[in-house]
């Protein structure tokens, strides 16, 4: 991952499905090398267990980019969430990480429709991004239309044309 956030000269990496917990090695070695790291881990639901803890959302940012943790008022029970305000210089923008799994439902369109309400009254631009595991190349699937229509309806337009890149 460090190799090619220096090969792209990549300043600020957002992630889904991390796997990792609160204490995370790889996050505390990413802090100890300069690295800004904002996470949600994936709480457990059962704390015993040292069982893989898949999900969790994290933001990591290089020296010269901060990262603020906001908090938008929403605890959304479909997806999980990571609001961060990023900023460079004068700059600066809101970042929504999100990852949804499981079977689609009307409660994820509800509440990224919410969030998305909250973020956009903000004077920073806003970015959604993560994965919400929906086909949105298939333009007839009205999961797909209804998820596509929510972004649109808050001024936000898909970059997002095919699968994105994976580091698999």
């Amino acid at each position: 991952m460090l190799e090619v956030r220096c090969d792209l000269s990549i300043g600020l990496l957002l992630f889904v499905e991390t796997w990792h917990d609160g204490d995370s090695v790889s996050l505390r070695r990413l802090r100890a090398d300069g690295f800004q790291v904002v996470d949600r881990p994936r709480p457990r639901t059962w704390t015993a267990t040292l069982a893989t803890n898949h999900g969790g959302v994290a933001a990591v940012a290089v020296p010269g980019i901060r990262l603020c943790k906001l908090d938008i008022g929403i605890k959304p029970e479909s997806f999980e969430l990571l609001c961060v305000r990023v900023s460079s210089g004068a700059s600066s923008c809101t970042v929504m990480d999100i990852y949804r799994t499981g079977p689609i439902s009307q409660l994820f369109f509800s509440e990224l429709s919410y969030g998305l309400d909250r973020v956009t009254t903000y004077v920073d631009p806003v970015c959604l991004v993560g994965d919400v595991n929906i086909r949105i190349d298939r333009v007839a699937d009205p999961s797909s239309r209804q998820y596509a229509e929510i972004p649109s309806a808050h001024g936000l337009t898909c970059h997002v044309i095919e699968a994105a890149f994976s580091m698999s």
